[in-house]
């Protein structure tokens, strides 16, 4: 089977402060890579694609949008001008799309949450705290004559959790049919919500806000080599029925560019994929 050496990153969160391609060393932080991988939350709106595009001009990157991307902008409307600049930047951003890179089979999108983490009876509670207290939803602009026909009802001007709830549900849908063909172990799935319960943050466990972070796809686990993610501003490495979840967001930076809020980060972070299981490498 061939190798593949993957950059992970996510939650750059550039508007708040740059991340330094070049280390200490002098070394790109993308040395020795075949792949960057940017799970979301890279900056608001387009220009998380034109940096990648200049930050790692020459090699191949997989992008999925967070929901930072949207901010300010409608829903609908901004996911297309998201597909439109990355074939023109020849950047491979996938919102339920999939893309095959040496030998390995990429399946992409944002996921949002289905708020059942805290139990299904309490999903329409946390919906309800989430859409009072969460930015997203009223940042995220929505228009109905752009969204989902059958949201005709929705009278808002953003976005509601019920309209991340739906487009999570079509993302599980569209990994279940990916999922029936192809082979696991060449699979790599990237969200930017969090797969997992294991990937809820010490001390969140519980909290009202935690569904919209993430979910329980334990029954998806085991269809992937690897499942990258980001949001939760905190580094996960683990394992669930054979597959390896990886998250490595730096979060907002507070001055510190280079590690940011999550002290774990590591800019250089590799994960390579190609044996029975993934080996980490981080550049010294």
């Amino acid at each position: 089977m061939p190798l593949l050496k993957l950059l992970v990153l996510s939650d750059l969160h550039l508007d708040h402060h740059a991340l330094p391609l070049v280390d200490a060393e002098g070394q790109r932080i993308d040395a020795g890579a075949d792949v960057v991988v940017l799970a979301g939350d890279i900056d608001e709106g387009l220009k998380g694609l034109r940096w990648a595009a200049q930050a790692f001009a020459g090699k191949p990157v997989i992008y999925v949008a967070g929901n930072h991307e949207f901010y300010s902008r409608d829903w609908t409307k901004h996911l297309h001008d998201l597909r439109t600049l990355a074939a023109e930047l020849g950047i491979h951003f996938l919102e339920r799309e999939s893309v095959e890179i040496g030998g390995f089979r990429f399946l992409g999108c944002s996921l949002w949450t289905d708020f059942e983490i805290n139990g299904a009876d309490a999903a329409q509670e946390c919906m309800r705290e989430a859409q009072h207290r969460m930015t997203d939803y009223k940042r995220i602009k929505f228009s109905r004559s752009s969204g989902t026909a059958d949201f005709y009802w929705v009278r808002s001007k953003h976005v509601i959790p019920a309209l991340t709830q739906r487009r999570h549900r079509e993302s599980i849908a569209w990994l279940e049919e990916q999922f029936k063909s192809g082979d696991p172990s060449r699979t790599i799935v990237v969200t930017h919500h969090a797969p997992h319960p294991r990937s809820i943050p010490a001390g969140y466990a519980g909290h009202s806000l935690t569904p919209a972070y993430v979910s329980d796809l334990e029954h998806l686990m085991g269809n992937a080599n690897l499942w990258i993610h980001g949001h939760t501003h905190e580094s996960f490495d683990y394992e669930v029925n054979s597959t390896r979840v990886v998250c490595n967001p730096r979060g907002y930076s507070f001055g510190q560019p280079s590690r940011g809020e999550n002290d774990q980060f590591s800019p250089t972070l590799q994960i390579q994929v190609g044996d029975i299981t993934c080996a980490t490498e981080t550049m010294p």
